[in-house]
């Protein structure tokens, strides 16, 4: 199954989100998709309902999806609002 990747370079927040929230449905597809965070300079709760958003809606397409190199301090947003195990995040370690 082929697989698309989002990697976002730009913050991730309320000015940001809304914007954010097209381009990362627009790769959505029929195969996987890999989400990585590496380039991602500033996160706050908007990402975190970001990445719920296009969660949720891979998973009414039946998509795999992963998340790779969430900052720290999103992981701790995740942890903190009870919500990381609704994220599929593929690595263990914070960037």
């Amino acid at each position: 199954m082929p697989q698309s990747c989002w990697q976002p370079t730009t913050a991730l927040t309320f000015d940001t989100a809304a914007a954010m929230r097209e381009d990362a449905r627009r790769v959505l597809t029929d195969g996987a998709l890999r989400i990585d965070l590496s380039g991602v300079p500033e996160a706050d709760s908007a990402a975190l309902a970001l990445l719920l958003d296009v969660c949720r809606e891979a998973a009414v397409r039946h998509q795999a999806i992963d998340i790779v190199s969430m900052p720290a301090g999103l992981r701790s947003l995740a942890d903190l609002y009870g919500v990381t195990e609704l994220l599929p995040t593929g690595d263990s370690t914070a960037a």
